[in-house]
């Protein structure tokens, strides 16, 4: 295998260029002004995303990875606001690398409020003991193996989160406080762990395998400067950007005024078909066909060739009958536990055939470490390689322990930790390479754990810690890690050190969870947690209790039929990625594999089709001349609709109304 690399010696020559000032530019990209202004924006995000899913309840805006609630904030900011500061002062405006900062500190922020940690937080540790009835005898089975640190113990307290608090009675922060610091010990552990993982492979996946980050494109594209330093973007003056713009917006402006009068049109761009008796969804998503665009060809053909090579596979198992008796968790791979265990298997092999692609690179940067190596260079990188393969290992230290005391015996901790990392390294793969920003795991860790282990290797205190991992790895279509690894990939725009840049990213996650906690904690104890979104305050804390509560009167054995197909998914992987780098011509690439058995793709699988399809006429009849003129178009898909999304939100905020949805993304 030939391994492309940047010589040594031309790498120092390239940081020293890239460490260097750009003639004219006064200021680094990391200053106080950029790192306040992040913060504003991490804060609005974590302040009214929980508003604009509870009150409002329209377009969720921080749902996935391609993070829009971070993307239309910093539309407006570069279109706008940046371009205002610079017509006040020739100094006020922010230049190219302190944008930078604020979209890092924005998109890490957007991570946060939702799936990724505080709306799955505070309902789930409540509704514990909101939920529990004498049908599903949780108080007799769950409670008893509870950690009182782990959750609030007020019964008042509770009630009034879901029931809302009486006329004159203050909120009572004082039981919540020591259970949500010790949550955010875990969270913190976590978002470190991440961080000492990607520092590791950002060279190899950035550098050595130049992967494409598709979902950093829009704001990469933002932030460019013309020749004439024009205090307007030169993306807000390209044309065919403002006419892919204009196709979302158009579709989303109609369908949102109808929901204001029934005269408007409402504009359906899905429906729906069957392939061997398997429903099929038919969605064309703008922004998803914008992404897709940017995609490699391979990767495209992958996503949607792999989703309907599934989904013959799983019409063939209905005809002859093949199904498993198993019973996963709400958050596993709804296509069935047979292609869920073979999905998780080549996500298996994704994760570590990664790191054993990167193995060089990970040696040097041990010998960094440990031995101090002058020939490694780790002057660019956010944390050093020291820091980093020490670092690692104490956050899984924390983290297992954590997981101990909540419940988990402690030789199940390693092997939940192992699926944890091979889950969200996988993801976080599958979005910086295939830019696929809607995607959800296979097989929770929790699900991982039951089916390989059994419920007997658990017992009822490691059963009811499983539960409590609903939190943070259960329904993990956001989380911090990919975003992450897509802020190091901005990162390569900013001038001199970047090791400043970690605090930038603490205060965001340290300010976003504030206040999200603060908005959360004030909407429900106003309105009560039941009058609000009743997936979060219903359907989260039900999923998770819901799971485990039959498990303590049926436990299960070891699914050895799960593991069967966990490694025929594997073996299946391993050959693909084998065939991917032993011949140039192989068309599908086995990223698809590792994701295209999700039900969830039914949702994007034709808009990349669509996209591919697009792309390859333009190519072949255009060239690379032709894709370049026409990338801008697909560019402003994605920003139109994520404009419009948050534009209505806005109008909805003042008009009051609810419910009006545009999509997802």
């Amino acid at each position: 295998m030939i391994v492309k690399e940047i010589p040594t010696a031309f790498r120092h020559h390239l940081e020293s260029r890239r460490s260097a000032p750009l003639e004219g530019e006064k200021t680094r990209g990391i200053t106080g002004r950029a790192v306040c202004t992040g913060a504003l924006l991490s804060l609005f995000i974590g302040l009214a995303v929980p508003y604009t899913n509870m009150i409002i309840k329209g377009t969720v805006m921080a749902h996935n990875f391609s993070t829009p609630a971070a993307l239309f904030v910093f539309f407006i900011f570069v279109g706008l606001i940046n371009v205002v500061l610079g017509l006040l002062g020739p100094g006020l405006a922010l230049n190219r690398s302190e944008l930078v900062v604020v979209y890092i500190m924005a998109m890490l922020a957007t991570s946060i409020p939702t799936i990724g940690f505080t709306e799955n937080l505070l309902p789930i540790i409540a509704g514990l003991y909101y939920y529990a009835t004498p049908e599903n005898n949780w108080a007799a089975l769950i409670h008893p193996h509870v950690p009182r640190w782990i959750a609030p113990q007020d019964p008042d307290a509770l009630n009034y989160f879901y029931e809302g608090l009486p006329k004159g009675v203050p909120l009572p922060w004082g039981v919540w406080v020591a259970p949500i610091l010790c949550w955010c010990l875990f969270i913190m552990s976590f978002y470190w762990v991440a961080i000492c993982l990607l520092t590791l492979m950002r060279r190899q996946w950035v550098e050595h395998e130049k992967l494409l980050y598709p979902l950093v494109q829009v704001p990469l594209e933002l932030i460019q400067d013309d020749d004439r330093g024009s205090r307007i973007k030169p993306f807000f003056k390209n044309w065919a950007m403002w006419t892919g713009f204009s196709v979302p917006f158009l579709i989303g402006s109609l369908n949102a005024l109808h929901g204001y009068y029934s005269f408007f049109p409402t504009i359906y761009t899905s429906t729906n078909t069957t392939l061997l008796n398997i429903s099929l969804r038919v969605d064309l998503n703008m922004a998803l066909v914008g992404f897709a665009y940017l995609l490699n060809r391979d990767i495209a053909l992958g996503f949607w060739g792999f989703f309907l090579l599934s989904t013959l596979e799983r019409g063939v198992f209905a005809m002859v009958g093949l199904k498993s008796p198993e019973t996963l968790s709400r958050f596993a791979n709804s296509v069935g536990p047979y292609l869920a265990h073979q999905a998780m298997g080549a996500m298996i092999v994704l994760a570590l055939s990664s790191l054993w692609v990167a193995r060089r690179h990970l040696r040097a940067a041990c010998r960094k470490a440990f031995t101090g190596d002058p020939t490694v260079d780790d002057g660019s990188e956010v944390l050093s390689f020291r820091t980093a393969v020490w670092g690692l290992p104490a956050g899984l230290a924390v983290m297992g322990v954590w997981l101990w005391q909540s419940g988990f015996p402690p030789w199940v901790v390693p092997i939940f930790l192992f699926a944890v990392l091979v889950i969200f390294t996988a993801i976080t793969r599958a979005v910086v390479e295939g830019g696929i920003s809607v995607l959800r795991t296979p097989l929770t860790p929790a699900d991982f754990v039951v089916s390989g282990l059994g419920t007997g290797a658990l017992g009822a205190s490691g059963l009811t810690g499983l539960a409590f991992t609903y939190v943070w790895s259960a329904n993990i279509r956001i989380f911090f890690m990919p975003c992450y690894a897509n802020a190091l990939k901005l990162a390569e725009e900013l001038r001199g050190s970047r090791r400043n840049l970690l605090w930038a990213v603490a205060l965001s996650v340290g300010v976003t969870i504030i206040g999200s906690v603060w908005s959360i904690m004030t909407l429900s104890y106003k309105y009560g947690g039941v009058n609000l979104h009743s997936f979060w305050f219903k359907g989260v804390p039900q999923n998770a209790f819901s799971y485990i509560a039959p498990l303590f009167a049926h436990p299960t054995l070891t699914s050895w039929s799960g593991w069967g197909f966990t490694g025929l998914g594997a073996g299946l992987m391993a050959l693909l990625t084998y065939i991917r780098y032993r011949f140039v011509w192989w068309p599908l690439h086995p990223l698809g594999f590792a994701t295209g058995t999700f039900y969830i793709m039914n949702w994007v699988w034709f808009s990349i089709f669509v996209a591919w399809m697009l792309k390859t006429v333009i190519l072949k009849y255009g060239g690379s001349a032709g894709y370049a003129r026409t990338r801008p178009f697909f560019l402003g898909l994605i920003t139109g609709q994520t404009f419009v999304a948050g534009m209505w939100l806005v109008i909805d905020y003042f008009t009051g109304k609810t419910g009006s949805v545009l999509g997802y993304f």
